[in-house]
């Protein structure tokens, strides 16, 4: 039950880098970040939201916004091929999820921070790297020419995403095989049915799912087999 207290509690915030590149060179790089991640644990921290934004002291707001400028210095770092030194001034606004604008009361309010720049006329690859020292997973998604490449990551501190081409905007590298009940059993992460995952939330298959239950050990599964996975690499 331990595991189950968080599925009720708000998810866990990630780390959000989107790019926009275009064929003149013009790129954006906007980063998002839940104020929640600043919290001592932001699986159980409330969501700050719209209305209490609007009673919220301006010198606080100012606060927040340095807190997300100096999250995002520990947490990710933009690589761009050749290896160049990239030091991103990002303006920071308080948005809705994806950079949407802040409309009912109720709406969890986001840090957005949104830099525009030329790419250098050298540039081929672009790639971001989730440093050791951050504490949340980062999300990883491109948009080329208006369009957003499909491809997009989950990654974990220490890891490095795909390297997007700037020439042809698709990734140099093929996505890795997606995991399936297949291939988690191959890797005996779990049980052989879905019944088995009912045995282990004690309700068996008749007796409908208890979800929270079952979510959390897909959460596990998910997890044992990625740290199988590292260890292998």
């Amino acid at each position: 039950m331990a595991f189950v207290t968080p599925c009720l509690a708000h998810p866990l915030p990630d780390v959000a880098v989107r790019a926009h590149f275009e064929q003149n060179g013009d790129w954006m790089l906007q980063v998002e970040i839940d104020p929640r991640s600043f919290q001592p644990d932001p699986n159980v921290a409330p969501y700050l939201t719209n209305a209490d934004l609007g009673v919220t002291p301006a010198e606080q707001q100012e606060k927040l916004k340095a807190q997300a400028r100096e999250y995002v210095q520990k947490a990710v770092e933009v690589v761009l091929d050749p290896v160049a030194e990239v030091k991103p001034d990002l303006a920071w606004e308080f948005t809705a999820a994806e950079n949407a604008p802040l409309k009912l009361p109720e709406d969890p309010v986001m840090l957005t921070g949104t830099w525009r720049t030329k790419l250098p006329a050298d540039s081929t690859g672009y790639s971001i790297k989730a440093l050791p020292t951050g504490t949340l997973s980062v999300l990883y998604h491109n948009t080329a020419l208006g369009k957003k490449v499909e491809r997009y990551q989950i990654l974990f501190p220490g890891e490095t995403s795909y390297v997007l081409d700037l020439k042809t905007f698709t990734p140099r590298t093929k996505a890795p095989p997606p995991i399936t009940e297949e291939s988690l059993q191959v890797a005996g992460a779990v049980p052989d049915s879905l019944d088995g995952v009912c045995e282990l939330c004690g309700t068996g298959s008749g007796g409908g799912y208890m979800l929270p239950t079952v979510i959390a050990v897909a959460g596990i599964v998910v997890l044992v087999t990625w740290l199988r996975r590292k260890r292998a690499a």
